[in-house]
Parts: C-alpha cells; sequence; structure tokens
C-alpha cells in the first residue's frame, strides 16, 4: 500500500521531494478554492435566468428588453473591472482582495430577492459584476504564481472544469429547489434560489479566509513550513520586471504578448458561439426533438469540453510546451466548422457539435502559454491576464446578433461560416507567438531568471564586490520578486 501510495504521489506532483510536499499542500487548499468559487460563479449566473423564468419576471415589471439589459449591465462592468482587479492583486494581498469580493457579491446575490423593481435588479448586476470579476482572471493570475510550467496547465485545466460543471450542474440546482422550496415561508421560488446560492458562497470564501496564500514572496501561508515557503518563493525563479514605475506603459503597450494571446483567445470566443446562444437546441427543434432531449443532449458538449480541457492541458504540460496542442485545437475548429458549413446528415451534425466541444481549451491551455510568456515581467502578466477576457468580451456581446440571431434558426449557415474563418485565423497567430516565444528566450528576453543570478546581477550593479550588510540587503528585493512587500 505504501509502495502504491508512493508512486501516485510522484505521478501527481513529481519526483522531487521538496516539489511533493509543496504541491500536495497547494492542490487541497489554493486549488480547491479558485475551482468551487468558479464552480459557483457557474450556479450564481444561471440563477438569474432560473428566477426570471419561475416569477421573477412578473413580479418585478420586467418589459421589453430590460432581462437583455440586465445581462449587459454585468457584463460590461465585469469586463472593465478585470484589469484594475488583477492589478490590484499586485499591490494588496489576494487573500483581502478575493474574500471581500466574495463576500460583497454573495450579499448582492442575497438582496435580489428582496428587490421589487426590475431596474434595482439591473442596478445590483452591474455593481455585482465589479465584484465578481476578479473570480476568473485572478484566479489564473495566482496560479501562475505558484505554478511551473510543466504544472501550470493542468492546474487551470482543473480550475476550467469546475466552471464547467457549475454551468452544467446549474440549471439542475435551479430546478431542485424550484420543486422543493416554492411557496416555503411564504415565500415564492425565485426568491429562494437567491437565498440558496447567495447562502452556499459564504463558506468557500470562510475557506478562501484561511486557506488562500496570497503569493509566493508574502511567505505568510500557515500550513506551509518555513522551508515550503522559501522553495515556493524561489522554485519558480525571479521575475524581471516587479515595480509600478515609469516603465510600465512601455513595458506593457510594446510588447507582443499584450496583443497576440488576446487576439487569439479572442478568435477562440468567436470561432465556439455556435456551441452557446442554444445553436444545438435550434438544431434539434427543427429535427424534431422532444424538449427534454433538446435541454439533455447539448450537456454532452460540455463534457466533451472537460475531456478536451484536461486532456490538451496534460499534454501540453508535459511536453512543457504550448504551441503543439495549440495547432491540434486550432485544426479542431476547422475540421468542426467545415462539417457545419457542408450541412451533414443528423449524425454529421452531432459530432460536429461534440468535437467542437474539446476546444473550449483555451480556457486553460493559452492562459497557461500567457503566463508562460509573461512570467518576466509581473505587471505585464497581471494586465494581459486581465485584458485577455476584456478583450474577449468587448467582441462576443455583438458577435452572436449579427451571426447567431435567433432569428436564423435553426440554419445558422452565416455563423458557422464565420467560425471557420476565425477558427482557421487561429493557426498562423499561433505561428507568430510560437516563434516569437523561441526568438525572446534564446535571447534571454523572457523567462524567469534564477534566484541567484538576480542576486549577483543586484550586487554587481551596486557595488562590484558585496559584503555582509548589501547581502541582506539584496535578499530582501529577491523576497519582493513578486509583489511589493
Amino acid at each position: 500500500m505504501a509502495v502504491l501510495t508512493s508512486k501516485l504521489a510522484v505521478a501527481l506532483w513529481g519526483s522531487d521531494a521538496k516539489d511533493r510536499a509543496l504541491l500536495a499542500k497547494l492542490d487541497f487548499t489554493l486549488l480547491p478554492y479558485f475551482s468551487l468559487i468558479w464552480f459557483l460563479f457557474g450556479v450564481t449566473r444561471s440563477s438569474y435566468s432560473s428566477a426570471y423564468i419561475s416569477g421573477m419576471k412578473e413580479a418585478l415589471g420586467f418589459e421589453g428588453k430590460q432581462y437583455n439589459y440586465m445581462n449587459t449591465a454585468y457584463l460590461v462592468v465585469y469586463a472593465v473591472c478585470q484589469m484594475p482587479g488583477t492589478s490590484l492583486l499586485t499591490v494588496a494581498r489576494p487573500k483581502y482582495v478575493f474574500v471581500a469580493a466574495n463576500v460583497t457579491w454573495s450579499i448582492l446575490t442575497l438582496i435580489t430577492f428582496k428587490m421589487t423593481h426590475a431596474w434595482q435588479v439591473i442596478l445590483l448586476n452591474a455593481i455585482e459584476g465589479g465584484f465578481s470579476a476578479i473570480a476568473y482572471v485572478g484566479a489564473q493570475f495566482i496560479l501562475g504564481s505558484w505554478y511551473k510550467k510543466s504544472e501550470l496547465g493542468t492546474r487551470t485545466a482543473v480550475f476550467c472544469v469546475f466552471g464547467q460543471l457549475g454551468t452544467m450542474a446549474g440549471g439542475w440546482i435551479q430546478a431542485g429547489l424550484l420543486q422543493s422550496l416554492s411557496g416555503k415561508s411564504g415565500l415564492p421560488a425565485w426568491k429562494w434560489i437567491f437565498i440558496i446560492v447567495s447562502v452556499m458562497t459564504l463558506p468557500v470564501a470562510f475557506f478562501g479566509w484561511i486557506f488562500i496564500p496570497d503569493l509566493p514572496a508574502h511567505r505568510v501561508a500557515w500550513y506551509l513550513t518555513d522551508e515550503q515557503k522559501e522553495h515556493a518563493a524561489t522554485r519558480l525563479g525571479a521575475t524581471r520586471k516587479q515595480a509600478w514605475d515609469l516603465t510600465v506603459v512601455k513595458r506593457i503597450f510594446l510588447s507582443w504578448q499584450f496583443y497576440l494571446l488576446p487576439f487569439i483567445f479572442m478568435l477562440y470566443s468567436l470561432c465556439v458561439q455556435m456551441l452557446q446562444n442554444n445553436v444545438m437546441a435550434y438544431w434539434m427543434a427543427s429535427r424534431g426533438y422532444t424538449t427534454v432531449q433538446q435541454n439533455n443532449y447539448p450537456t454532452g458538449i460540455y463534457a466533451a469540453a472537460i475531456l478536451g480541457t484536461v486532456v490538451y492541458a496534460v499534454i501540453s504540460d508535459k511536453l512543457r510546451s504550448r504551441w503543439e496542442v495549440s495547432i491540434a485545437i486550432g485544426l479542431t475548429f476547422i475540421i468542426g466548422s467545415a462539417i457545419l458549413v457542408a450541412d451533414p446528415p443528423t449524425a454529421g451534425y452531432f459530432f460536429a457539435f461534440y468535437l467542437l466541444g474539446t476546444t473550449f481549451a483555451p480556457q486553460a491551455v493559452w492562459y497557461s502559454w500567457m503566463a508562460d510568456v509573461t512570467s518576466h515581467d509581473l505587471q505585464l502578466r497581471a494586465i494581459t491576464t486581465g485584458f485577455m477576457n476584456s478583450f474577449d468580451f468587448a467582441f462576443v456581446t455583438w458577435w452572436p446578433l449579427i451571426f447567431y440571431p435567433a432569428t436564423d434558426a435553426p440554419n445558422f449557415r452565416k455563423g458557422y461560416i464565420a467560425s471557420l474563418v476565425t477558427g482557421a485565423l487561429t493557426l498562423p497567430f499561433i505561428g507568430l507567438i510560437t516563434y516569437l516565444e523561441k526568438r525572446d528566450t534564446a535571447k534571454g528576453l523572457i523567462g524567469r531568471v534564477p534566484i541567484e543570478e538576480q542576486l549577483n546581477d543586484e550586487q554587481e550593479y551596486r557595488t562590484g564586490s558585496p559584503d555582509d550588510g548589501l547581502q541582506s540587503k539584496s535578499a530582501e528585493n529577491v523576497r519582493s520578486t513578486e509583489v511589493n512587500v
């Protein structure tokens, strides 16, 4: 049994004893917290649609496009607050930022059940968008601060999978609440949805208060030994740039990372719009499938998404390279979209939808790739992490209105062609990013540097022959390689 346990530990956390001890603790504290929060994010957002069709519309007097305004208000504020949110994590302790955001988000969800007018819910959604903006991009930033290139993709995949599970389970949870709590304590079912979902979030926020380890340079995680804290702070190496100074604007806006990674992520998001917007359900309705089947069969897309995300992420970690699986994802974009454009028999549609489900993998693989190529510059990584999702939202908010309007159902040929084009466009940009990554890595422009190398550079810069006092000062600087602490 001990031998089997030892082999399992090596398979999960590697052969290095120090890494195994550290990763085991992180994978049972840091990773579960972010995964659960992202799961609850999916449940929370689905609660509004469930509540809307379960009595909230009539009770609060929603009219015309007010439901659309509610979602738009949320998305706009959510997108705008992502870059400031990730930037805040570089100057404030993440534990305080995340827990404060989680608790506020939970309270806003809770008080929704007390609202009496549609405009109040729209306003609450806008405010909630600001506090929940940190959930996805903030988690990506923190994970990239603790895990190596060979570890990050898999952990990010686990995190993203919980989001997919939250979206899948959200409808089932709401259905159960509607059936079991309708009329309890004199409250309609739609109000109970917000109460229960809010209560579900608070224990996870409490878990975060106890277990969020902040950033490695803080060295404050109570469940890590002093040796493990030091190992965590040094094993990834030192960032070359970590100051909010006058060079920040130049470092960010003249970098290729800031533009190319968000651009291909945006292309991916546009390509997979046929997996959203009820496209598969509309097609199934036109073929005579029942309402139950229209609700159940599309969940296979999320199952494929989970499989593809995990498999591609694990392979990229094993290779310690992201471009190979990125090419495979790009080719899948093309194949799946081309099948839909060709208007195949029924089996071909099912195959294409489920095949394209595997292309949700960029949520893990390309965010990990972004962390790889920006690891040398803390501010660049923080800003680009937030910008990737904000830039994505700038397009996906209007793209379906043009290429996937409900009026086109069930024939979305225009959208399928658009997806074929955007999917194909990812390939040359994947090639360009790969070239630039290899070029700049060879030149020593990107990638972290060993702590010892940074220490020597600082010593030579200051005196050329460091004494004990200078060594002490340099050690303090090394301790601040992630944040200004």
